[in-house]
């Protein structure tokens, strides 16, 4: 299966925390009946880091190194395949940092 991204969110630009949990969510549930996914990244302009983290680290949890199989992304630019390699090498690192933050920064969010 072949998601577009840009059509899929309606966006060339990804930033939203809470749309990159559902778009985990969603290959969740898609990956448990087709054999790979491809994330296509054509006429994405923009991304954020934490959507990036929240999207790869939920999908690296769940899947480990099998989601090299399962999941393939096609037409991204160097720079987001290089935040993608950095989250990959550093995820377990970074997560334990954000996790400590994360309800705090909830808090405070929140007011």
């Amino acid at each position: 299966m072949k998601i577009k991204l840009k059509r899929y969110f309606n966006s060339s630009v990804l930033v939203n925390p809470g749309k990159a949990k559902n778009l985990y969510e969603k290959l969740k549930k898609i990956l448990k009946l087709e054999k790979e996914v491809v994330l296509d990244f054509s006429g994405i302009k923009a991304t954020t880091f934490v959507f990036l983290f929240v999207l790869f680290t939920n999908l690296w949890k769940e899947y480990g190194k099998d989601l090299k199989s399962k999941l393939a992304i096609n037409n991204a630019p160097e720079n987001l395949v290089n935040q993608i390699m950095y989250l990959k090498k550093n995820y377990k690192e970074l997560n334990e940092k954000f996790s400590g933050n994360q309800q705090s920064f909830a808090i405070s969010y929140l007011g």
